[in-house]
């Protein structure tokens, strides 16, 4: 028993196979570090048809395989392909087809807004935006978080103030009955970074006025936005 794993009982035959496998292992990526996929950048998106027909009919399996692939589009083998470099409007027209194949899930819209829309090209950042806003008003009561991401990137991304307040408005008049109050209290956050501190006080005090099951502390915070953060005077005290 003592001797066990000791390097000495090891068949000699054992070690020289370890050995040239290691050897075999160092040549090969030794000579591959040359070796490259071509960046050929992002296809067409092929019709839902043709997809389903790629799929053998199993569209979970091509929505994982396919957005797997976008999400890895590019970098391989070393390289980094920057965002600048894609095709953003073949890559809105890949999304669009994957979220119709699973309009449920938030994996593809994850990447697309949380990864692609980190572009720093405002005409490439829309094209996520438009995916995002399609996403959100075709299946609200899936997606309408995906419109308040599209009001974020439109203002802070593009600094489109008038693009990022007509999708907080969109947002806000959204038919989903459990969505949160900030949703509704949105437009008047845009309004106020944008300075329209009248506007943004009118929308809050409708909100007041027309929400009598709001919580206390909600009531609490509205009210002091318009004093501490629009300057002005609380009606209610």
């Amino acid at each position: 028993m003592g001797g066990q794993g000791k390097l000495g009982h090891v068949p000699r035959f054992y070690i020289m196979a370890l050995l040239v496998a290691l050897a075999g292992q160092s040549l090969f990526w030794s000579q591959a570090q040359d070796l490259r996929i071509p960046w050929r950048g992002v296809s067409l998106a092929p019709t839902p048809a043709a997809a389903r027909i790629t799929g053998l009919g199993d569209t979970q399996f091509y929505y994982r395989a396919a957005g797997l692939g976008l999400q890895n589009m590019g970098d391989w083998a070393g390289e980094l392909t920057p965002l600048a470099a894609y095709d953003y409007g073949r890559l809105a027209g890949w999304f669009t087809l994957l979220s119709q194949m699973d309009p449920k899930s938030q994996y593809v819209p994850s990447f697309a807004a949380y990864y692609f829309g980190q572009s720093r090209n405002p005409d490439q950042v829309r094209q996520i935006i438009g995916y995002l806003q399609q996403l959100a008003v075709e299946n609200p009561q899936q997606h309408w978080r995906w419109l308040a991401y599209g009001a974020y990137l439109a203002r802070y991304r593009v600094k489109d103030p008038v693009l990022g307040l007509a999708l907080a408005k969109q947002l806000a008049a959204l038919p989903v009955e459990d969505m949160p109050i900030w949703t509704r209290q949105l437009p008047a956050f845009v309004l106020a970074d944008a300075g329209e501190r009248e506007a943004a006080r009118d929308i809050l005090e409708a909100i007041l006025a027309t929400t009598p099951e709001l919580h206390p502390a909600e009531r609490f915070f509205i009210r002091n936005y318009i004093v501490k953060r629009l300057g002005f005077y609380d009606k209610a005290r």
